[in-house]
């Protein structure tokens, strides 16, 4: 089935048209990563997407982290592409740029060890570091044949030698598409969504994998719901900003 379906559908570049791959190599090197995260609430900038110390007060996240920008139109084909047309093979293209992403901030830090005092410990230590996707609701999961979050996760954890913890945070109400809406609808919308089955997190530490943050609500809800559970910190890294 999929070897007729790349007959009709040649899997095309999406930066030059060259035929054989989501992404050449030479367009792989094209796509902009951030030398610079925020605050997901003031939106300061900083170097490891930590919440400021008044800002975490509004928070169960400690912090979110983001390869890309939605705004780069290869970053947003690529998404859309994994997304929305079903192409689960670009999920190799992502973990690679995210995997080029957190080796650029393990550099900064063995070049600068000034800045290890903000750093999440995951960056150059990952003891008591567990990864985890975000949930797809089953109805989601049905229609799209795959969780893109998950397919990252899986690649990250093998890649990064960090153990994941699969099936254990899933989501028992299906809610609306995040993307349109405004930061407060987000909340709202996402709000009481997910739930934690596994057992108790006793003070282990969890890495959240999403495609993209925007207002970080979904991330902060699933941090809710695994800081009940015992989690001590939890993080998300995303492959972009925005969206």
């Amino acid at each position: 089935m999929n070897f007729i379906f790349d007959l009709i559908f040649p899997i095309e570049c999406l930066g030059c048209g060259k035929q054989g791959k989501w992404l050449c190599d030479k367009c792989f090197k094209k796509l902009e990563v951030n030398s610079k995260q925020h605050c997901l609430n003031c939106k300061i900038e900083n170097d490891f997407g930590e919440l400021c110390p008044e800002c975490k007060k509004l928070f169960y996240l400690d912090g979110a982290l983001a390869a890309g920008n939605y705004e780069n139109k290869l970053i947003a084909q690529l998404i859309k592409q994994y997304k929305y047309y079903f192409s689960k093979k670009i999920a190799d293209i992502l973990s690679d740029f995210l995997l080029f992403f957190l080796r650029n901030l393990n550099s900064q830090i063995i070049l600068l060890p000034t800045k290890k005092a903000n750093a999440p410990e995951f960056l150059f230590k990952q003891n008591n570091y567990y990864i985890m996707p975000v949930p797809l609701h089953k109805r989601r999961l049905r229609w799209r044949g795959f969780n893109q979050a998950e397919e990252l996760a899986k690649i990250l954890s093998k890649k990064l030698n960090i153990p994941m913890l699969l099936n254990q945070l899933s989501r028992k109400r299906h809610s609306k598409p995040q993307a349109k809406m405004n930061s407060q609808k987000r909340k709202t919308n996402i709000s009481g969504c997910f739930q934690h089955t596994g057992a108790p997190l006793d003070g282990k530490n969890i890495i959240l994998i999403d495609d993209v943050v925007t207002s970080g609500s979904t991330l902060n809800e699933c941090a809710k719901v695994l800081k009940e559970k015992g989690a001590k910190e939890v993080w998300g890294i995303c492959v972009a900003w925005g969206g």
